[in-house]
C-alpha cells in the first residue's frame, strides 16, 4: 500500500515536473518567435528610418552644391578681377564694396553659408562677409577643392575639426582664373551644418532608446559628425568604434544586432555614404526592441505557473481519490488472481487429464488392435475366429473413433489445434469429391452439382485436410438428409486481397440442398458439440461432433460456417476460406499396398529392442517383428532398456515413453548422450494426441514417433526407412486395380453388419488409417475384396466405400 502511495506521489511530482518543463518550453518558443518578429519589425523601422535621412543629407549636399556652383558663377567676375588687378585704390574700393553686398546677402538669403570670403594668390584674405576674417591668412589643408564645377556631378565632402568652434567643418573653395585661365585667387565657402544636425536629431518612430548620428574618418580616427547628444561628441572626442561603425566605415551597409559605441548592446542599421564619405547609423537599444517579446513571455509563464497551480490541486484530489480507489481494486485484484489461478489450474489439470486419458486409452487400445492385426495373419484361422476377431477390431476402431472426436474437439478448446497450410491442387480435391459422392448420390436418386467459378485458381496454399474434412462433413450432411432433389456445391472468389498480398484471395464455399432443412428453434445449437438435429437422432448416426468440428476447423482458417434454412424446402450452408495462389505442384502417385510377410534375403540378421512398461503392448510387438524374421529383445523400463543397449547394441529401439523407473525420455538422452549411440535408431512410441509432447519427443533425442495404435505397416516402413531393411510380400505383385474386382454391395455382405456401419464412419472422415485398419479383418479367403476396397482408397475412390456402405443401399 505504501509502495503504491509512493508511486503516485512520483507520478504527481513527475507531471508536475513535466508541466513546468512543458510552461517553460511554451515560454522559451513564445519568447524567441515573437523577438525574431520584433527584431524584423525594428529592422525595417530603422530601415525606413535610414533611408528617409539618407535621402535628406545626400539632398542637402546635392543643394549645397548647387548654391555654391551659382555663387562661383555670378556676374561680378569682373568686380573681382578689379579687386584682385586694378592698380587705382578708388576702383578697387568699389568693386569691394560692390562684392561685398553681394556676398551678405547671399549668406542672408542661404544661411547654410556660414561664411563667404575670396583668397588671392597669397591665400590671403581680401573680401569676407565676416569682417574679423579680411586680412588673415587661410590654411587650405581640409578643404574640399573643387577645380572645376559642372553641374549634377557630386562632390566629396573633407571634413575637419573646425579651430574656432571645435566640431566638424565643411569648406568648399574654387579657383578664380583671368580670361588667359591664370588662377588669380579663390573663392571659399564655409557650410553651416546645423540642418544636418537637425536631420540626424529627428527621432520620429525610434522610441525612447533610437538614436541616429553620422561618423567620418578624421586623419586616424573615427568621430562622430553629427549627434542629437553634443556631450557623446565631447567625451569621445578620441574617436568611436562599433561593430556598425567600423563595418560602415569599411564601405559596407548592412543591419544586426550588436553592442555601440557605448557598449551597450542595440539593433542597429548601418549605411555608407558613399557620396558624403559619411557612415550613417540609426540605432534603439535591445532592451526597449524585445520588451513585448519579454512581457509575452512572462504573462505566458505566468498564466502556466497559475495553471500548474490548479492542476496541482486537482492532482493533489486525484490522488487522494485513487489511494481511496486502490485498496478496493486491490481487493478485487487479489479476488480476480486467484480465480486466474485457479482457472490456470483447472486448465492444467484439463490438459493433464487429457494427456493420461489419451495415454491410459490408446495404450489397451493399442493391444487390442494389434494383436487383432497379429492374429489375423494366421492362416489356420476358421472363418468363425475371423469374424470375432472382426467383431473386437469393429469394437476397438469405434472406441478409437470416439476418443479421437472427443480428443480433437478438447484440443480445439485448448487452443491446440494448428494450420497445416500446403500447397495443392483444389481441382484435384473438388473432382475426388464429386467423384466420392456422385454414387452415394445416384444411389439415392439425388442430382449432385458442383459450380465452380472460372475464375478459381488450380493450386492454393492452405489447410488441404481441414478444408477437405469439413467439406465431406456439410456434403456428407446434405445428402444423408435429403430424400430427393439436388445437393449443390459452388465455388467462388470474392474478393482480391490486393492490400494484403499480390497473391492473396478468399474464396467461398456453399453447400445447398433441397432436404427437409432445420427448425429455427434448432439453429441455434446446431454447432455446439454432441448436439444433433431431430433429424440426426432419427438416423441413428454420428456423434453430434461434426459440424462443432467443422466450424472449429473454419475459424480456425479465419472463416465462419453461416446457415439459411427453410423447414420442407432445404438449407445452405457457407463459409469463407482466405487462401494465397501457389505454384504447379508434382501429383503424389497412387501408392501401392502390399502384406509383408517375411525379410528378404541376403540381408543381416537387424537387432531390435522393444522397451515398454505394459506386458500385453511388449509382447505385442515382440511376436509381430519375431515372426517378420528379425532378432528381438524386450525391457520393462528404461533403465533395463539402457543396461540391454549397453551390452546387445541394438540397430533400433522401440521405446516407450511413459514407463516406471525410468521413463523414455531419460532413456533416450543416455543412449544418444554416448557416442556408439549416435548410430541407434530410437523411434517413440507415444499415445499421446498432443503436438506438444510429440515436440518434447523429439526434442529428447528421438529420430522418429509412431502413435498407439498403430498399423502393422507403420511399424515396418519405419523400420524400412531407417535401417533399409527389405521384405517378402504374401503377394509379389502390386494389387489388382479396381477395374479387375468389380465391387458390389453384396460383395461386403461376407462381413459383419457392424463392420460395414464401421467402414462408412471412417469412409465419411476419409479416415484411411481406420480403413487399412478395418481392411485387415476381412478374411484371406476374401483377399480380392480387401485388395478391391484398398484400390479404391488408393485411387482417391473412397466415395465407393461410401456408396457401398451406405445404409438402406441396394
Amino acid at each position: 500500500m505504501h509502495g503504491n502511495q509512493h508511486l503516485t506521489s512520483k507520478v504527481a511530482s513527475l507531471f508536475l515536473l513535466l508541466s513546468l518543463i512543458a510552461i517553460g518550453v511554451v515560454g522559451g518558443v513564445a519568447f524567441y518567435r515573437a523577438r525574431e518578429a520584433l527584431k524584423q519589425a525594428a529592422y525595417n523601422q530603422l530601415s525606413v528610418a535610414a533611408t528617409l535621412k539618407e535621402e535628406e543629407i545626400t539632398r542637402w549636399f546635392q543643394d549645397r552644391q548647387q548654391d555654391f556652383f551659382a555663387i562661383a558663377k555670378f556676374p561680378a567676375q569682373r568686380q573681382i578681377d578689379k579687386i584682385l588687378q586694378a592698380q587705382s585704390a578708388s576702383k578697387r574700393n568699389l568693386a569691394t564694396h560692390q562684392i561685398a553686398n553681394y556676398l551678405i546677402d547671399i549668406t542672408q538669403t542661404k544661411p547654410d553659408f556660414q561664411e563667404i570670403f575670396i583668397l588671392d594668390r597669397s591665400n590671403k584674405v581680401i573680401l569676407s562677409t565676416n569682417k574679423q576674417h579680411e586680412g588673415q591668412y587661410e590654411i587650405l589643408a581640409d578643404t574640399t577643392y573643387i577645380e572645376k564645377i559642372e553641374q549634377g556631378k557630386t562632390f566629396a565632402p573633407i571634413f575637419y575639426v573646425s579651430p574656432n568652434t571645435g566640431k566638424p567643418a565643411v569648406t568648399l573653395a574654387t579657383p578664380i582664373r583671368d580670361a588667359a585661365g591664370v588662377r588669380q585667387g579663390l573663392i571659399l565657402a564655409h557650410l553651416n551644418l546645423d540642418r544636418i544636425d537637425r536631420i540626424v536629431r529627428e527621432r520620429t518612430g525610434l522610441g525612447k532608446s533610437g538614436e541616429t548620428y553620422l561618423v567620418g574618418s578624421l586623419v586616424v580616427k573615427n568621430t562622430f559628425i553629427s549627434k542629437a547628444d553634443r556631450t557623446d561628441m565631447q567625451a569621445f572626442s578620441m574617436g568611436v568604434s562599433s561593430q556598425g561603425i567600423d563595418t560602415a566605415i569599411s564601405g559596407v551597409s548592412g543591419f544586426g544586432l550588436y553592442q555601440n559605441y557605448a557598449n551597450v548592446p542595440v539593433i542597429g542599421v548601418y549605411r555608407w555614404l558613399n557620396a558624403q564619405d559619411l557612415a550613417l547609423l540609426v540605432e534603439m537599444q535591445q532592451a526597449e526592441a524585445f520588451t513585448p517579446a519579454r512581457q509575452l513571455a512572462g504573462t505566458i509563464v505566468l498564466v502556466g505557473l497559475v495553471s500548474v497551480g490548479v492542476l496541482s490541486i486537482g492532482v493533489y484530489w486525484l490522488a487522494q481519490q485513487l489511494q481511496l480507489s486502490r485498496a478496493q481494486l486491490e481487493n478485487y485484484s487479489h479476488k480476480l488472481e486467484q480465480k486466474a489461478q485457479e482457472a490456470l489450474a483447472a486448465n492444467h489439470a484439463k490438459s493433464a487429464f487429457l494427456a493420461n486419458m489419451s495415454h491410459e486409452l490408446r495404450t489397451p487400445l493399442s493391444a487390442i488392435l494389434g494383436f487383432t492385426q497379429l492374429m489375423t495373419r494366421d492362416p489356420a484361422l476358421s472363418a468363425a475366429q475371423l469374424e470375432n476377431l472382426a467383431t473386437i477390431s469393429r469394437s476397438g476402431e469405434h472406441l478409437l473413433t470416439l476418443i479421437n472426436d472427443v480428443l480433437s474437439m478438447s484440443k480445439i478448446e485448448a487452443g491446440r489445434i494448428t494450420l497445416d497450410e500446403t500447397n495443392f491442387n483444389l481441382y484435384n480435391l473438388l473432382d475426388a469429391l464429386a467423384e466420392m459422392f456422385e454414387i452415394k448420390a445416384e444411389a439415392k436418386g439425388l442430382e449432385l452439382i458442383f459450380q465452380r467459378a472460372l475464375d478459381v485458381p488450380t493450386y492454393v496454399r492452405a489447410d488441404e485436410s481441414k478444408l477437405r474434412q469439413v467439406l465431406i462433413n456439410l456434403l456428407g450432411n446434405a445428402i444423408k438428409f435429403t430424400a430427393t432433389g439436388r445437393v449443390i456445391l459452388r465455388v467462388s472468389v470474392i474478393s482480391d486481397r490486393q492490400e494484403q498480398s499480390s497473391e492473396g484471395l478468399t474464396l467461398h464455399f456453399e453447400v445447398e440442398d433441397t432436404g427437409m432443412g432445420i427448425a429455427p428453434s434448432e439453429l441455434e445449437r446446431l454447432f455446439k458439440p454432441f448436439v444433433q438435429t431431430q433429424a440426426g437422432l432419427q438416423s441413428h448416426q454420428g456423434t453430434g461432433l461434426g459440424l462443432s468440428i467443422s466450424q472449429q476447423f473454419a475459424r480456425l482458417m479465419h472463416g465462419e460456417i453461416a446457415l439459411r434454412s427453410t423447414p420442407g424446402q432445404g438449407t445452405i450452408f457457407s463459409f469463407d476460406v482466405p487462401v494465397n495462389r501457389a505454384q504447379i505442384i508434382e501429383e503424389s502417385e497412387t501408392r501401392v499396398r502390399q502384406r509383408a510377410i517375411a525379410l528378404a534375403p541376403d540381408q543381416p540378421i537387424y537387432r531390435i529392442l522393444v522397451v515398454e512398461d505394459k506386458s500385453e503392448n511388449r509382447q505385442l510387438l515382440v511376436k509381430f517383428l519375431t515372426s517378420i524374421g528379425f532378432a528381438v529383445r524386450a525391457a520393462e523400463n528404461g533403465q533395463v532398456g539402457v543396461s540391454i543397449w549397453q551390452t546387445w547394441e541394438p540397430h533400433l529401439i522401440w521405446m516407450d515413453m511413459r514407463m516406471p523407473v525410468m521413463d523414455g525420455y531419460e532413456a533416450t538422452r543416455q543412449i544418444k548422450s554416448q557416442a556408439k549411440g549416435k548410430n541407434t535408431i530410437v523411434i517413440a512410441l507415444t499415445a499421446s494426441a498432443f503436438d506438444e509432447e510429440r515436440a518434447l519427443v523429439l526434442s529428447s533425442g528421438c529420430d522418429d514417433f509412431v502413435c498407439k495404435p498403430f498399423l502393422e505397416e507403420v511399424i515396418l516402413e519405419k523400420m524400412a526407412k531407417y535401417l533399409g531393411v527389405r521384405y517378402l510380400y504374401a503377394d509379389s505383385q502390386p494389387t489388382v486395380k479396381s477395374t479387375e474386382y468389380a465391387l458390389k454391395v453384396e460383395s461386403l455382405s461376407v462381413m459383419p453388419q457392424q463392420w460395414i456401419e464401421e467402414l462408412h464412419q471412417a469412409a465419411l472422415r476419409t479416415d484411411e488409417k481406420q480403413i487399412f485398419s478395418l481392411l485387415q479383418q476381412i478374411p484371406s479367403a476374401n483377399a480380392p475384396l480387401a485388395d478391391g476396397l484398398a484400390e479404391a482408397v488408393n485411387s482417391f475412390r473412397i466415395d465407393k466405400i461410401i456408396d457401398l456402405t451406405q445404409p438402406g443401399s441396394p
